[in-house]
């Protein structure tokens, strides 16, 4: 279980994405804390972030993402539908996990094959209605900033 940042430059390679987190504002996404989970798809990795208001994560049209309260910010959670692809680790910093809560920690490290298979079937979920070309339809999906990486998914 890895924990990190984003660094800016991924954002400013990057000035076309769509529905992303924090759009235009690179000193919030740089400091938005990230998951890394990985998914063996095409050997992809992806970076879900930690969002302070999540909950609730099952809404009537499926899972969003995964619960990781504190007790400071008992609404917190991954956020699957804003997740990243990113293969290449310079834009990567890893954290000190003791800047975060430990109960936050402590959820992760407990949490952390369940989030992969959440994270797997959204993911999945995500390429069957790509392919069908409904991301539009779907209002698990719409919101999703996987679109960016429809290329590499379908591919």
């Amino acid at each position: 279980m890895d924990l990190c940042l984003i660094d800016k430059k991924y954002f400013i390679d990057h000035p076309n994405f769509i529905k992303m987190l924090d759009p235009y504002n690179l000193n919030k996404q740089s400091n938005r804390m990230h998951l890394r989970v990985r998914i063996v798809y095409q050997n992809h990795t992806f970076y879900v972030p930690l969002r302070r208001n999540l909950k609730p994560a099952m809404r009537p049209y499926g899972k969003i993402g995964h619960e990781i309260p504190s007790s400071t910010r008992p609404n917190a959670g991954l956020d699957y539908r804003y997740a990243l692809l990113i293969d290449d680790d310079s834009y990567i910093h890893p954290i000190d996990i003791n800047n975060v809560s430990t109960m936050q920690v402590n959820k992760l490290k407990d949490d952390y094959l369940v989030i992969e298979k959440e994270f797997a079937q959204y993911l999945n979920g995500f390429i069957r209605v790509a392919k069908r070309n409904d991301i539009e339809k779907s209002p698990l999906y719409r919101e999703s900033s996987l679109v960016n990486f429809i290329d590499i998914l379908l591919s």
